[in-house]
């Protein structure tokens, strides 16, 4: 991976962003990276020496990384509480790492610390990440430990939180920029079987780019993409009558009217079209679909 600096950061923070301690020890992958998709996992070990990233594009993982070491400070010996306590189990033919931030024993909880928007906790999903991170650091602490964690918390902290905001939306809009979010426990049973497909996963998506240079396809949650929407538009009118997430319902709207038509809309692949994943200018899935959207539009 390449830098480039167009927006002349200073040299101390440019140096901080390299000064990044993480490391998944000795394991062939981490917790983090078995929830990666696949395809982002390969094209980066094909392109690391092409991919190229603008060190403003890193400065909310230094935040990040600050957070942590402050809070890891703030429970240095406090007793009763663990602090960045890195796991390893053998699953699956792999050794898997995890590293928890901290876990109270008072209250038998393990808690992850996260620097995140306050629109993902607004429109955070039951079915999402941290719910399968945070049930895989409950699964190897069982296992390394026998003790069984009751509780799961992320601790988001809210770098854009708005007091204004607050209080002008109020209902779903959390009202401090420190937002605990309880997270659902899975049965270790549970845990165990979905990690070994994730495992399973990455294994098989490695034997296919080996033998047949083939990459598997990033599904839709994997590209973080929108809902498709359908649009009923009347004559030449730019501005839709109304907009529906279901063609059904945008058929069923329109059988009463005259000189309508429906306008499918596709939604956007949020984390391609943003380049998160840093490889969107080396995937073939995403140049396809960008072609395909182009024709669409014409």
């Amino acid at each position: 991976m390449r830098y480039t600096n167009k927006h002349s950061i200073p040299a101390e923070i440019v140096r901080a962003i390299h000064n990044d301690s993480y490391s998944r020890g000795d394991a062939e992958i981490s917790v983090t990276g078995l929830l990666q998709p696949p395809r982002i996992n390969l094209l980066r070990k094909k392109h690391d020496e092409k991919i190229i990233v603008d060190y403003k594009d890193e400065v909310w993982k230094l935040v990040g990384q600050s957070i942590h070491g402050i809070l890891e400070r703030a429970n240095e010996n406090v007793d009763g509480i663990e602090t960045e306590k890195r796991m390893f189990v053998e699953l699956g033919g792999l050794t898997v790492s995890g590293q928890t931030d901290s876990f109270v024993v008072a209250e038998n909880c393990l808690k992850d610390y996260k620097v995140t928007s306050v629109w993902k906790i607004i429109f955070l999903e039951e079915d999402n990440d941290w719910v399968s991170q945070l049930n895989m650091y409950r699964y190897m602490q069982y296992k390394t430990t026998g003790d069984l964690v009751r509780k799961l918390q992320v601790v988001a902290i809210l770098r854009d939180w708005n007091a204004n905001e607050a209080m002008r939306r109020g209902g779903d809009y959390p009202q401090c920029a420190i937002h605990v979010v309880n997270i659902p426990t899975w049965t270790i049973e549970q845990t165990e079987k979905f990690m070994l497909e994730r495992i399973e996963l990455h294994l098989s998506a490695q034997a296919k780019y080996t033998i047949h240079d083939e990459l598997p396809l990033c599904s839709d949650k994997d590209k973080w993409k929108q809902d498709d929407k359908y649009a009923v538009m009347k004559g030449k009118n730019k501005r839709a009558l109304k907009v529906f997430t279901s063609k059904d319902d945008a058929e069923m709207y329109c059988k009463n009217l005259d000189d309508v038509n429906i306008v499918e809309r596709k939604g956007k692949s949020s984390r391609c079209e943003g380049n998160y994943c840093n490889v969107a200018e080396f995937c073939d899935q995403f140049n396809m679909e960008k072609i395909n959207m182009e024709k669409i539009n014409e």
